[in-house]
């Protein structure tokens, strides 16, 4: 345990230095800010009359602000989890092993099971506070427009932190044998593209999309085949509160196509691609000659 808690240290002192990381955090802090105050200034000036609103409904407009933020504030929080989530994954290990410190790590009383536990503990760490940062700022802004939905939030980040996990302990493993940056490529395609066109589709089968019972059958097995994102309650919610602010006769069939939040099962699945990509990782540490 000292071997793991002395990897674990000294791979968020170095993850500290990275200066990507800090760039990342910046630029997520002053996007939501931004959108945040820039949308109720809007909402401001239009109670001014300084801005024409076509609604007549002042709080009507203020809803339909509120939603805009809340769907940009959700597809940013999962981009700039992504982006720290890979920048975490191709430094991690692959610095360590690109400048020759892993043959001093390795020559000292440290096992490879022991360090590949610290840095997986000292990544899935650093990427929590850095996301729980973002969110905490995320939900200070969000008491400019106290319309309610404050508590999806919460799901949205554990939802984000979950998926952008899975994605780093890929490229951790991955850039053990690879380039960092085509580490990351390959781990894109593979969790971006590919289980997310084949989550898309089943998606779209459960729906009645398909009417061949051997295509969805083939696209069920392959969904329990791959990760899967995990989904939180915020995008129904989100979704219903569009629906019914736009007054839309065709509300119910939109909702229908909106998926549900990820039940034990899905999160019993993400659990066991968890264990097995960290299995992966130290798989790895362990055959890679250093």
């Amino acid at each position: 345990m000292n071997g793991v808690g002395a990897v674990a240290r000294y791979t968020l002192m170095e993850l500290s230095r990275r200066r990507i990381l800090l760039v990342f955090f910046v630029l997520g802090a002053v996007g939501t800010l931004l959108l945040g105050v820039g949308l109720k200034v809007i909402y401001t000036l239009a109670g001014s009359g300084a801005v024409p609103v076509t609604s007549s409904d002042p709080a009507r407009f203020q809803k339909f602000l509120e939603l805009s933020f809340l769907s940009d504030l959700y597809g940013a929080l999962g981009i700039f989890a992504a982006l720290i989530a890979y920048a975490i994954g191709m430094t991690a290990i692959y610095h360590d092993l690109d400048s020759g410190a892993a043959v001093s790590i390795f020559s000292k009383p440290v096992s490879r099971l022991a360090y590949s536990v610290g840095k997986v503990a000292a990544a899935v760490g650093a990427l929590v506070v850095i996301v729980g940062l973002l969110a905490v700022e995320a939900r200070l802004v969000m008491l400019l427009f106290q319309g309610g939905l404050e508590g999806s939030l919460t799901g949205e980040v554990l939802a984000t932190l979950a998926n952008s996990v899975v994605v780093m302990l890929l490229v951790l493993a991955l850039s053990t044998w690879m380039n960092n940056i085509v580490a990351a490529i390959v781990a894109f395609v593979y969790y971006s593209v590919i289980t997310g066109v084949i989550s898309a589709v089943h998606s779209l089968a459960d729906n009645g999309a398909f009417n061949n019972d051997t295509v969805k059958t083939a696209f069920d097995v392959l969904y329990w085949i791959v990760p899967h994102a995990l989904l939180s309650s915020a995008p129904g919610d989100l979704a219903r509160a569009q629906v019914q602010l736009s007054n839309s006769p065709r509300g119910s069939q939109t909702l229908a196509l909106i998926p549900t939040a990820s039940g034990l099962g899905d999160i019993a699945w993400w659990a066991l691609f968890i264990g097995l990509f960290s299995a992966l990782v130290y798989w790895s540490v362990r055959r890679r000659q250093v």
